[in-house]
């Protein structure tokens, strides 16, 4: 049985670190190429900076950091935060290989739309790398269209960003 459940700090912190290593592992499995910029945005060996700094970007009440769970194992994780006036963004939506075409990582998704919906905002945008076909499909399928960039907080990696939006 899947379900969803809202990160608790401190005592998920390590979930989610897991569940950031395999999404970095997941992307540079998918742009090999693109390792050095990968890893600048995300260095590995600093994952507890990371998880502390989601901790905080997504904390409620102008985010929210979900987890999935398979049977009470962790499968899967995804972010949302406030970007705007009534613009979500939704961030690193990752599940785990063992759980990859369960349904996971669209209740993730589903599941911050609401709660982006519940907390005011009236659209909802993401950006998902080129290489990772499978999300943008999901993503498409939940009514996202592909728009223009709407940030430039990583240029080293624009090249590989597709980004979407949706009204919620």
């Amino acid at each position: 049985m899947l379900t969803i459940e809202r990160a608790r700090f401190p005592q998920d912190a390590l979930t989610v670190g897991s569940l950031v290593l395999g999404y970095i592992s997941f992307l540079l499995e998918r742009s090999p190429e693109e390792r050095d910029n990968i890893r600048k945005k995300y260095d590995p060996d600093k994952i507890d900076e990371l998880v502390a700094k989601f901790e905080q970007i997504h904390a409620r009440p102008h985010g929210d950091l979900l987890l999935a769970y398979r049977d009470g194992k962790p499968v899967g994780c995804g972010m949302m935060r406030a970007l705007g006036e009534g613009v979500a963004e939704i961030q690193r939506v990752f599940v785990t290989e063992e759980a990859r075409g369960l349904g996971a990582g669209k209740a993730l998704t589903v599941a911050l739309m609401d709660q982006a919906r519940k907390d005011g905002h009236k659209t909802a945008r993401l950006d998902t790398g080129r290489a990772l076909v499978e999300a943008s499909s999901l993503y498409e399928k939940l009514g996202f269209r592909e728009c223009a960039p709407y940030h430039q907080e990583t240029p080293y990696l624009d090249h590989l960003i597709r980004y979407y939006e949706r009204p919620l």
